[in-house]
Formats: structure tokens, C-alpha cells, sequence
């Protein structure tokens, strides 16, 4: 595959924010533009070691309805040297205009990581559902098999987890969807053939997440403000609804979600953010929160609420991870439209009454948290706004232990 000329990482460190967490100093370098230049209107991307060389590299996603006509699928390389090589992944098709989400996971279960993304026309369908196929780390810089796994109808596929829903070993496609608004799962059947099944259909809205509610065992699904507990056969049986915090959608449809044990009490707690502020895809301001699960959480009213931010919107990315190494979970939230930033709040035994300011003027449209330089602290990576001249920025965590 025909490469890019190598692209130079800075080697000046710009610290934009320094606290001071129970010890740990936390500071970011300034952000960097891994593509420098190569590309702008990013809509989706993920992180991943590609080439097996141990180093962590970034897949970038651009195209057509807001990207000013481009379109791209690649990824950059990060080389020994800190330099970032950008390789086309060059698929032989004509693709729609938008390219609503992309993840990363091994699913031919070859040891090494895959790409599955989708692609429709924003505002119209149907909506395809690609899966490219990693040929290893010998023949990574060539031609990647690629196969379209599911075509459905709807458009505007902007959320999707990979999970082995059904326990048969076999990674599975978790997306939802608009016209219709609809969640379903793409499972993984053995042979390389796949099963389209919808879970839930008239919900209007975006986001959701994947995580043992219930701790049976089987991974099940969270979707603003309610969460859908899997069958024990999920290819046949029915999954049924359960509230988390059932007027969330009520005041704002769409949300960014994780679930984690952000109170280390053995259950999986559920994180919202209010993602969109255009009354016909979200709504009004409400409450970056984070939702304690019970003992048993199919009780009715048995969430425990515990608002982090109130009177908040726009935060089209929420993750959950151990930022400042204490063994807990911290919330990255970042805003993706105007007022553009992107901040941690420090989870200190639950509550979270201090946050730092990684950057103002940047936000996240989807983005990734991994350990990016080998340092052993969790960076972020992510496209500063929706698609547009959105670049791949890189946000170097230089935690001083």
C-alpha cells in the first residue's frame, strides 16, 4: 500500500494544566494534530496497535455530509521514533456520505485488531455496516479483506459497541439507529456469517453502552436511561426494558454513556452525558450524572442518582477511566459544538469535586482513551468537533508519579 510521506510529532512540551490530585500531579502536553494537516472533517475514530510493534495507533474516519465532500478511511502509524505515518486503507467501494461510528477489536480471533465502522447517508439509508480485516502485521500496510456484514434500513447510525453478546466467542455488533430509531445487535455466527436483530424500536435519540447489569454473566445494554437485560439465549430470546432514570429522555434524547464500577462496590454503575442541544436531535441542558446500581437493579426507582455537573449539554463524548493511576474511574467529558473543552473530574471515593481543564477551545466528538506513548498513564486522542475541519488531536497525559 502506497505511504504517505512521514509525518514529525512535536518534541516540545506545552503544558496546558497542571493539578494536583491526592498526590498525583496531572498535566496534559499540548495537542497534537497526529495528522498534521492530512485530515480534517473527521465524524469517527479509534485507537488500536495495528502493526503488533506494541505502539498504540490512531484510525481516522472522514466523509461527505459535513466534511466539505472528502473522504477518508486510514490510519497513522506511530513509529518508534515518535513519528506518525499516515496508510490508506484504500477499499474498492463507493461509500455514502457519512461515517456515523468505527470501532476496534479483534473479531476473527487471530490476535490481532480489526476495524468495523458504518456508513450512510446521514439523512438518508440504508445504512452499511463494513468489517475490515486486519491480514496481520507482515501484510498490514497492504490491502485489508473487507466484507459488508449487515445493510439496514434507517440512516444516521451514530453509536455502536463490540461485544460477544451471546458468549459464543465471536465479537457482535451493538448499533442504534434513526427513521426507524431502533437499537439492534449484529451477531457473529459461526462460518463468518452474521444475524441481524432488533432489540428495541421506537425510541428516538442517541446513545448507548454495553456492560453486565445484572452480573449473570451475559453483557447487556444500556440505552438514555434505560437498560436492557439479555436472555440467556440472546440470538432468540427477548431482552426486557428496565429504567435506570426513565425522564432523561424526556428532557434531552441524546447521550453519550459508559458503564463501570465508579464506586469500586462490585457493580456496574452507568455514567450519561446530555450529547446533542438541537431541539430535534436532543434537547434541553441537564445533568452529566452518574447512576448507582443496586443490589438488584430491576427494582423499580432502585438508581441512585448523583449529578456531577447540572445545567450542562453539548457533551458528545463521556468516558470512564483511571486518569491519575489511583485505581479508581474518572469522568473525561468533553463539550463537541461551541464553548468547545474537554475536562476530567476526579473521582474521589464517588463524589467528584474536582475536575481539570485539559482544554478550552478543543472538544470530542467520540475519541478514545488508551496509553498512547508506553508511558503508563491513559491519554486522549479525539477529533476537536463534529466533522467539518475536525482533526485528530492528540492529548498526551504527563502524569509525574
Amino acid at each position: 500500500m502506497k505511504k504517505s510521506p512521514i509525518i514529525l510529532a512535536s518534541t516540545i512540551l506545552y503544558v496546558l494544566t497542571i493539578a494536583v490530585v491526592q498526590g498525583q500531579s496531572i498535566t496534559f502536553e499540548k495537542p497534537l494534530d497526529i495528522g498534521q494537516g492530512t485530515v480534517s472533517g473527521i465524524s469517527a475514530l479509534d485507537v488500536a496497535d495495528l502493526n503488533g510493534d506494541a505502539r498504540m495507533d490512531v484510525i481516522v474516519l472522514e466523509g461527505g455530509a459535513h466534511a466539505e465532500g472528502r473522504f477518508t478511511l486510514a490510519w497513522f502509524e506511530q513509529t518508534k521514533k515518535g513519528k506518525w505515518i499516515k496508510h490508506d486503507f484504500n477499499l474498492p467501494v463507493i461509500f455514502d456520505d457519512f461515517i456515523g461510528a468505527a470501532r476496534c477489536e479483534d473479531m476473527d480471533n487471530d490476535g490481532d485488531m480489526d476495524l468495523v465502522f458504518s456508513n450512510d447517508g446521514h439523512s438518508t439509508g440504508p445504512i452499511n455496516v463494513y468489517l475490515l480485516i486486519n491480514p496481520g502485521k507482515k501484510k498490514v500496510y497492504d490491502q485489508w479483506d473487507y466484507s459488508l456484514i449487515s445493510t439496514i434500513e434507517g440512516f444516521h447510525a451514530n453509536d455502536m459497541r463490540l461485544a460477544d453478546m451471546d458468549l459464543n466467542g465471536k465479537k457482535d455488533v451493538v448499533i442504534r439507529h434513526k427513521n426507524p430509531e431502533s437499537l439492534k445487535i449484529i451477531f457473529q455466527i459461526e462460518n463468518e456469517n452474521w444475524q441481524t436483530k432488533t432489540i428495541y424500536e421506537g425510541q428516538a435519540g442517541e446513545g448507548l453502552a454495553v456492560g453486565d447489569i445484572n452480573r449473570d454473566g451475559i453483557p447487556d445494554i444500556t440505552m438514555t436511561g434505560h437498560w436492557f437485560k439479555s436472555p440467556k439465549d440472546p440470538k432468540n430470546g427477548q431482552f426486557i426494558r428496565f429504567d435506570i432514570e426513565a425522564g432523561f429522555k424526556e428532557v434531552n434524547k441524546a447521550t453519550k454513556e459508559e458503564v463501570g464500577d465508579i464506586n469500586n462496590d462490585g457493580r456496574p454503575d452507568v455514567l450519561l452525558s446530555p450529547a446533542e442541544h438541537f431541539k430535534k436531535y436532543g434537547g434541553d441542558n441537564y445533568d452529566l450524572a452518574w447512576y448507582e446500581c443496586p443490589p438488584n437493579p430491576e427494582e423499580v426507582s432502585a438508581w441512585t442518582k448523583h449529578v456531577v455537573k447540572s445545567d450542562y449539554n453539548k457533551a458528545h463524548c463521556a468516558k470512564l477511566a483511571d486518569m491519575d493511576n489511583d485505581g479508581d474511574l474518572d469522568i473525561i467529558s468533553a463539550v463537541a459544538w461551541d464553548e468547545r473543552e474537554i475536562r476530567i473530574y476526579i473521582n474521589e471515593g464517588g463524589k467528584f469535586r474536582t475536575s481539570i481543564l485539559v482544554a478550552e477551545g478543543k472538544g470530542i466528538y467520540s475519541g478514545a482513551i488508551a496509553d498512547i506513548d508506553g508511558d503508563g498513564d491513559l491519554d486522549i486522542v479525539g477529533e476537536d468537533k463534529y466533522s467539518t475541519d475536525a482533526k485528530p488531536w492528540l492529548f498526551r497525559n504527563l502524569l509525574i508519579k
